[in-house]
Order: C-alpha cells, then sequence, then structure tokens
C-alpha cells in the first residue's frame, strides 16, 4: 500500500479513548496514543542518558516537551510490561531508533512529535514507523521536495498552490519519515527516493492541523482495527 494522501484519511480527532488497554495489540491491530506534551502534571520517569540528553536542551519549551515525551513513553511501555516506567530498558539502533531491550521483540513502537502534540504507535506484528507534523508551510517547500520525494509524488505536488500544497507536502513528508523511521535508517537513506523500498504505509489525521502517518514492514491493519488512547 502506497502512500496516497489525496484519498480520504483515516480521522481519529474525536475517537481517542482515554481508558488503557488491557493488554498489547493483538495481531493485526494497532494501537495509537496521543499525548500532550504541554501537560503541566507529567511525572518524570527518566534513565540517565535521557537526563543527560534533558540538560543539552536550552530552550525551556523544548525541554519540557522532551521529558514529557519520554516520560510518557516509559509510562506506556510499562503499562503494557507490568513494569515500573524506570524499569523499562531501552535500546537503540545505529539512527537512534528505540526499541525494548532484553525482551524477545514482541512488541514494537515508535515515537514521534510536532509542537504539543506527540504520537504513539505500538504493534505486536512488526516494526512500526510513525511521523506527525504540523500542517504549515515550509519555505523552499517545492525544493526540499524535489530533493528527497520521489518523481511521481514530486509531478502530484507541483501543479498546487496555497493549502492544498502545504497540505499534500506535510502528507507526503510524514508518509517518508514514518518509513524511515519504520526501517530505523537516517532520513537521506537514498533507496527512499523509490516508494519500492517500503510500500506499506497509511496517512491519518490525530487532531486539527496536523496529519501523521504509519508505516510497517507487512500490510497495515485497515483503520477499524486502530485504536487510539488519549494518554492521562
Amino acid at each position: 500500500m502506497m502512500f496516497q494522501p489525496e484519498s480520504p484519511v483515516a480521522d481519529l480527532t474525536n475517537l481517542w479513548l482515554s481508558e488503557r488497554p488491557e493488554s498489547a495489540p493483538d495481531p493485526g491491530t494497532l494501537h495509537l496514543w496521543s499525548i500532550d506534551l504541554d501537560r503541566s502534571d507529567f511525572r518524570h520517569y527518566l534513565s540517565q542518558d535521557e537526563l543527560t540528553r534533558a540538560s543539552r536542551f536550552t530552550l525551556e519549551t523544548p525541554k519540557s516537551r522532551f521529558i514529557a515525551g519520554r516520560s510518557a513513553l516509559r509510562s506506556i511501555l510499562g503499562h503494557y510490561l507490568a513494569t515500573p516506567p524506570l524499569s523499562v530498558r531501552l535500546k537503540y539502533g545505529e539512527h537512534g531508533k528505540p526499541e525494548l531491550a532484553g525482551l524477545p521483540g514482541d512488541i514494537h513502537f515508535n515515537l514521534a512529535h510536532s509542537g504539543h502534540l506527540a504520537i504513539l504507535a505500538v504493534s505486536c506484528d512488526c516494526p512500526v514507523g510513525v511521523d506527525v507534523e504540523k500542517i504549515q508551510s515550509r519555505r523552499y517547500m517545492l525544493g526540499i521536495a524535489e530533493r528527497m520525494f520521489s518523481a511521481e509524488d514530486f509531478t502530484s505536488l507541483e501543479p498546487l498552490s496555497g493549502s492544498a500544497q502545504t497540505r499534500r507536502f506535510c502528507h507526503l513528508w510524514t508518509g517518508l519519515e514514518a518509513r524511515h523511521k519504520c526501517l530505523g535508517t537516517g532520513l537521506f537513506t537514498p533507496t527512499l527516493a523509490s516508494g519500492d523500498a517500503m510500500p506499506c504505509g497509511e496517512n491519518f489525521t490525530p487532531e486539527a492541523g496536523f496529519c501523521g502517518a504509519i508505516s510497517m514492514q507487512k500490510e497495515i491493519p485497515k483503520t477499524e482495527n486502530w485504536t487510539g488512547f488519549k494518554f492521562q
């Protein structure tokens, strides 16, 4: 399944559930979590290396959002594993993609954030990638697209203008990012200029003004088998 942002996309805006799931997602299903990074009541569950990373932020808002995102990630994974958040052990791939350490790989996850919003995707089928972006125009948008997107995607973007072009760009960009994150590769890996490298992907709307994308190394569950949770 190629990313087709011109087609209707799943809109989760009013579908996020407040209760937590009883267990990890079953095969053929997907859990998505919406996290408000500007909540003031987050408890801090950071490892020493995450505390070090947090200390490198010079601006308070990015720092507090990083702390909130990592704390939420540990809380959610701890819920699935029935273990305290600080007991969740993570390891990192060559390009920084986190995964659970010391476990057989039954739970796959990926976290993305833009502004105040973070989205966590969880699957028990195979590695997953997720990206989220606030829909807003960027400088040199067409130049970026010509360099980063496939010829087919660039051709579909170039004739558009205004908000239609911005929305199309954001959908294509999140799709590209999600595929890279699924594979654990860097954004400039050239093989993904062709959509053949990671054909399984789908866009969605997490909330008004944002777009998101999911990518998996096998067929993505139908959207009726997605369940959205709001981290509380």
